[in-house]
């Protein structure tokens, strides 16, 4: 699969894009939460300000993922809104201005139209903030539950980058990064590091190859770039997590985001992968007729 022209679209995206969103859907899995969390790692290390978020909250089996205490299950309404009952053509002009520490809002009504008063004004909180959305790993918007039902104006009105590769994505993106030849969605966001130019550090690693094991079920369902991946991410540093013991407290791993250079590209040991990652790949059946 050749991303080249979405990887493209991508960097446009956050060369003007500061305050990023990154969302997946509900009862997260194995691959989802892996995929998001390295994907908040890697727009972190570039200088974003990143929101991370998931309608369920995280349980005790996605918790060794690193930045597992960075997700949230609701987002913030940061935007103030006044609303009025409008009859269309009904208003003149509008302008605001300020005096001292009172903001003005100045609506002036058209001549022949009824006045406005404060029965008409109405008043809400909407909005997160973010400039650009990643969804990872979600078929639809629908799967993302209140994250989507509860603020559908805020994703209908930014840019939307859809990171998956199930067969039946929706492509509801303004950018679908999507292969449905992948075993996991690890595997895409690793094409899409590649392409930024992302460094992949042991945290990284670690969420990645992790997010592979679950997708593939210890690898019995990989092909082979689900194993490049995982080269890849050990070469990197990158663990596998072990499991608790029966009752153990498992400790959640916080985040620690990688130096930001200029370039927004983490230079410490960074771990190259092979530039073969970008090329479409061919796979036959060993049994040729």
């Amino acid at each position: 699969m050749d991303f080249a022209n979405d990887i493209n679209k991508i960097k446009e995206l956050l060369d003007k894009s500061q305050d990023i969103l990154i969302v997946t859907h509900e009862r997260p899995t194995a691959d989802s939460m892996g995929s998001t969390l390295a994907l908040y790692l890697g727009l972190t290390g570039l200088g974003k300000k990143v929101t991370v978020a998931c309608p369920d909250a995280m349980t005790v089996e996605h918790s060794s993922f690193v930045g597992a205490n960075k997700v949230i299950s609701q987002l913030g309404k940061k935007n103030f809104i006044i609303s009025l009952d409008y009859v269309d053509g009904s208003i003149e002009k509008v302008s605001y201005n300020i005096e001292g520490d009172k903001f003005h809002l100045v609506i002036e009504p058209r001549s022949g139209f009824e006045m406005f008063n404060q029965d008409k004004v109405h008043y809400s909180y909407a909005g997160s903030g973010a400039q650009a959305i990643f969804t990872v790993d979600t078929i639809h918007l629908g799967g993302l539950k209140k994250l989507f039902d509860e603020d559908q104006e805020l994703y209908g009105t930014k840019p939307i980058v859809n990171i998956d590769r199930h067969p039946n994505n929706a492509n509801y993106g303004h950018t679908n990064m999507v292969d449905m030849q992948a075993s996991s969605t690890a595997e895409v966001v690793m094409q899409l590091f590649i392409g930024l130019g992302i460094a992949i550090t042991q945290d990284i690693a670690t969420n990645l190859l992790n997010a592979v094991y679950g997708a593939t079920n210890n690898f019995q369902n990989a092909n082979a770039s689900a194993f490049e991946l995982a080269a890849v991410a050990m070469k990197a540093g990158g663990k596998r997590f072990t499991a608790p013991a029966a009752g153990e407290e498992v400790p959640v791993k916080e985040a620690v985001a990688p130096p930001v250079v200029a370039s927004g590209i983490e230079q410490a040991k960074p771990t190259k992968a092979p530039p073969e990652w970008l090329k479409p790949k061919i796979f036959k059946s060993s049994n040729l007729s």
